[in-house]
C-alpha cells in the first residue's frame, strides 16, 4: 500500500484547518489598540503573553470550533503546529455506533504514522535529500525552527485532542443555574469576575464531573485540597456542591494570589499546586510565558502548562457564546430555603414533608452521598439543607411539623465484609442473615454473580436502627485481598491539581514500607477529558470507573468479621494524610506530630509508620472513621470507571512506578499495585514485568486528549 496515501486523504482537511487558525489569530488577536474589551479578561490582571497566543488559539479552536466528532493532531510543546484534523465521520459510516476507546485506537494509528513520517523528515533535512510534497508542507509548519534536532523531537510529542464545542455550549447551558451565586461569592471575596469562568476548564460545569484521581464537582477538588475548605466524609462530599465549593475555590485563589501576586501564576497554581508555582516563580520570575516555555517539573506537564492559556479562552469564548455558538438557552437559577438540621434525618422522610423526589432533593443536595439519598445513612446533624422555594408552599411550617418520631439522635451504621476468593453473594446473604436482593440494593450491585475478591459489601443492620457502638471494622488488607488479582480472574472485555496528594511525600508512591498492604488500598484522585497517551512503546490507556468483576465460586472459607486488633501503630495508606488521622482521632494535628516526633514541615508518605493515640476516641471509632473514608472513595471512583483489560508493561532505563503509574499510563498507584500484589513495585529492575490495567469511563463517550 502507498505509505503517501493517507497523507493525501487528509490533505483537504489540513488546509482548510490552516485557513481556521490564519483566520483565529486574526480575530482573536488584533493590535492592542483594536482589540475589544470582550474579547478576554482585563489584559492588566490577565495578561497574555506573545509566547502563549498560539496555545489561546489552540484552545479557542478546541472549545469554538471543533465538536468531539474532530480530533486534531498536533505538536504537544508548540500548539500552533496541528498536523491534521480527523472527522470521525469520515473514519466511520456510523461513529456513534463505534465506541470512543474503538475511535481512539484509530487516532493511534495515524499519530504512529505522522511519528514516522517526522522522523524520516528528520533523517532527510539531516542528509539534505529532496522532499516530497507531504515533508515539505510538515517542514513549512515548523517554519525556521525545521531541524533535524526540532523534528526528531516533534516525532516524540505527537497528541491527540478532540473538540469540546458541544460540551462547551452544554456547559454554558448548565451553568444558568449557579452563575449568579458564583459571580456573588467571588465578589465578596473581591476577586476578579473572571475567575468565575473556571469551571468552564476544569469541568464544563458538569456537576458530577469525577476524575480517575478523585477530584469531583465543578470547581475538581481532590480530597487533600478539598478538605482544607470543605467537609468530605462518609456521608456528605461538599466538593459535589457548586455553591460550597466555589466558596472553597474562592478562598484558594484568594490564597494563591496572596502567595503569588500574579494572577496567571494563581491561576495555573489552583491546577499544579502553590508550592509548585512558588518554585517556578523563584526560577524563572512572574512571565507565565516564560515559566510555560522554560519551567521543567515532573508534575508540571501538559495540563499545568497549559491551564492558563484554556482560561484565557475558555474566558473569550464563553464572554462571547453567541458568536460561536449563536442563541443559548440557560437553565434558569435555583431557588431554595434553607435549613440547618439539628438531628439526624431520613431523606425519604424529608422527601415526604416537602412532597419532593428523591432525585429532586439531590439535585438541591448535591453534597448528600448515594448511602444517604438511599436509606443506608441518615442527613447528619448540622447540615445545610436546601428545600424548592415554592411560592404555593410554607416550608417554614412544613420544617416545624416535623414529627419528634422521624429525628434521630444517632447515625446508621453498617456492617462490613470485604469478599474473599470462594464468596458469593447467596453465601453472604445466609451468613449474615440478609438476602440476595437486599445486599444488591443495599449495595448498587447489578448482578448477584459478579461481585470480585477485595469487594467490600455493606451489610443492613437489622432494620437500618443505629448502633449504639459502631461495628468493629475489618481492616486486615492481606490475604484475603491478596488473593484479588491472581491469574484466575476473569476480567469481562469492553472498550491535576498536582497527582501527589497534598502531605504526602513523593518518594512514598515507589518507596514503600516493609509490610505495606499493596492490595486493598483506595485512592482519590480532568477533567472531563480522558487523557490518551503512547510512549516507550506503551499502549494506549483509557481512563477509569468501576473496579474489575469476577465469577465468583462457591465459598471456600468461613465468612467472619476480623477485627483489626487495636494497636497504636498504623501505617500509611494512600491519600491519607496527618490531617485525616488527626481528625479521625479528635486530636490537633500538632499532638500527633509531638508524639510522633515530627517537625511542623515534615510530610507523611505511603508505607510509613504512624503512632496514634486513643485518649479521646475507641478505637473501633477510628478504625470506622478510616474505613469509611477508604470505602467513599473506593464508591466515588468506582461509579465513575470501570476496569477494560489488562496489558503488560515491560520496565525500561530510567522508569520508576511513579513515572509508570503518572506518566505512561495516567492511572492510581493503588490500582496498578492490586494487579501487582507479588512485586515490589518500589525496587523496579529493567525488563520487570508489570500488570497494567486499562480503564474507561462509564459513559464511554467523554471527550479526549492526550498529555
Amino acid at each position: 500500500m502507498n505509505r503517501m496515501q493517507p497523507v493525501n486523504f487528509y490533505s483537504r482537511k489540513i488546509l482548510f484547518m490552516q485557513v481556521i487558525l490564519i483566520t483565529a489569530f486574526t480575530l482573536f488577536f488584533l493590535p492592542p489598540g483594536q482589540a475589544k474589551p470582550a474579547n478576554g479578561p482585563n489584559p492588566v490582571l490577565f495578561p497574555v503573553p506573545e509566547s502563549l497566543k498560539s496555545a489561546v488559539s489552540f484552545w479557542k479552536l478546541v472549545y469554538a470550533e471543533y465538536p468531539s466528532n474532530k480530533v486534531m493532531i498536533h505538536d504537544a510543546r508548540d500548539l500552533g503546529i496541528i498536523y491534521d484534523v480527523i472527522n470521525f465521520n469520515d473514519l466511520y459510516a456510523n461513529p456513534n455506533n463505534i465506541s470512543n476507546r474503538n475511535k481512539w485506537r484509530r487516532i493511534e494509528k495515524i499519530k504512529k504514522r505522522y511519528k514516522s513520517e517526522l522522523y524520516r523528515l528528520a533523517n532527510k533535512i539531516l542528509k539534505k535529500q529532496k522532499l516530497s510534497a507531504n515533508e515539505t508542507r510538515l517542514a513549512a509548519l515548523f517554519g525556521d525552527k525545521a531541524s533535524y534536532k526540532r523534528i526528531r523531537e516533534a516525532a516524540k510529542n505527537i497528541r491527540g485532542q478532540q473538540g469540546l464545542k458541544n460540551e462547551f455550549k452544554a456547559g454554558l447551558e448548565r451553568s444558568g443555574l449557579y452563575s449568579a451565586h458564583i459571580t456573588r461569592i467571588f465578589e465578596e471575596n473581591e476577586l476578579p469576575v473572571e475567575l468565575t469562568m473556571l469551571p468552564h476548564v476544569e469541568s464544563s460545569f458538569n456537576f458530577k464531573a469525577y476524575s480517575k484521581y478523585g477530584a469531583a464537582g465543578i470547581w475538581q477538588f481532590t480530597r487533600s485540597t478539598g478538605r482544607m475548605y470543605m467537609k468530605i466524609n462518609y456521608d456528605i462530599d461538599e466538593r459535589s456542591d457548586p455553591i460550597i465549593a466555589s466558596e472553597a475555590a474562592a478562598k484558594l485563589l484568594k490564597k494563591n494570589y496572596q502567595d503569588l501576586q500574579s494572577w496567571p501564576l494563581a491561576i495555573t497554581a489552583y491546577n499544579h499546586g502553590r508550592a509548585g508555582m512558588k518554585r517556578a516563580q523563584k526560577r524563572h520570575g512572574n512571565d507565565i510565558g516564560k515559566i510555560v516555555k522554560n519551567y521543567r517539573s515532573r508534575t508540571f506537564g501538559f495540563a499545568s502548562r497549559n491551564f492558563y492559556a484554556e482560561f484565557i479562552a475558555a474566558y473569550a469564548v464563553a464572554s462571547n457564546y453567541q458568536e460561536f455558538f449563536g442563541p443559548v438557552v440557560f437553565k434558569n437559577p435555583i431557588e431554595f430555603v434553607t435549613f440547618k438540621t439539628q438531628r439526624y434525618h431520613s431523606a425519604k422522610s424529608i422527601c415526604k414533608t416537602f412532597n419532593l423526589t428523591i432525585n429532586e432533593l439531590k439535585n438541591l443536595n448535591p453534597a448528600l452521598r448515594s448511602p444517604v439519598l438511599r436509606g443506608q445513612r441518615r442527613i447528619p446533624k448540622k447540615y445545610t439543607l436546601r428545600i424548592p422555594d415554592r411560592a404555593e408552599v410554607d416550608e417554614k411550617a412544613l420544617w416545624a411539623a416535623i414529627s419528634p418520631a422521624e429525628k434521630f439522635e444517632e447515625q446508621i451504621y453498617s456492617d462490613y465484609y470485604r469478599v474473599r476468593r470462594g464468596d458469593n453473594l447467596s453465601a453472604i446473604a445466609r451468613r449474615t442473615r440478609s438476602s440476595i436482593p437486599d445486599l444488591m440494593a443495599y449495595n448498587d450491585l447489578p448482578n448477584a454473580h459478579r461481585i470480585y475478591v477485595g469487594q467490600i459489601i455493606k451489610i443492613p443492620n437489622g432494620k437500618n436502627t443505629p448502633q449504639s457502638k459502631p461495628p468493629v471494622i475489618d481492616l486486615k488488607p492481606t490475604t484475603a485481598v491478596a488473593a484479588a488479582f491472581k491469574p484466575e480472574i476473569k476480567i469481562p472485555a469492553a472498550d491535576n491539581k498536582n497527582m501527589t496528594p497534598t502531605g504526602v511525600t513523593s518518594e512514598g508512591f515507589f518507596k514503600l514500607a516493609d509490610g505495606l498492604s499493596t492490595p486493598g488500598q483506595y485512592i482519590a484522585p480532568p477533567n472531563m477529558r480522558t487523557e490518551f497517551v503512547t510512549r516507550d512503546e506503551s499502549k494506549m490507556v483509557l481512563v477509569p470507573q468501576q473496579e474489575p468483576l469476577v465469577e465468583v465460586n462457591e465459598i471456600a472459607a468461613p465468612l467472619e468479621f476480623v477485627p483489626e486488633p487495636p494497636s497504636e501503630w498504623i501505617t500509611v495508606e494512600p491519600e491519607e494524610t496527618l490531617g485525616h488521622f488527626a481528625e479521625w482521632l479528635e486530636i490537633s494535628a500538632r499532638e500527633l506530630r509531638k508524639i510522633n516526633g515530627f517537625g511542623y514541615n515534615r510530610a507523611i508518605h505511603v508505607g510509613q509508620k504512624l503512632k496514634l493515640t486513643y485518649r479521646k476516641i475507641a478505637p473501633e471509632e477510628f478504625q470506622r472513621r478510616r474505613f469509611e473514608y477508604q470505602k467513599s472513595i473506593e464508591e466515588d471512583f468506582f461509579s465513575t470507571f470501570v476496569v477494560d483489560t489488562v496489558i503488560t508493561h515491560k520496565v525500561k532505563r530510567g522508569q520508576s512506578i511513579w513515572a509508570i503509574t503518572n506518566n505512561i499510563y495516567d492511572i492510581p498507584l493503588w490500582l496498578v499495585m492490586k494487579y501487582n500484589p507479588d512485586s515490589n513495585l518500589q525496587e523496579l529492575h529493567i525488563g520487570d514485568q508489570i500488570k497494567i490495567p486499562t480503564l474507561v469511563n462509564r459513559t464511554d463517550g467523554e471527550p479526549g486528549q492526550d498529555e
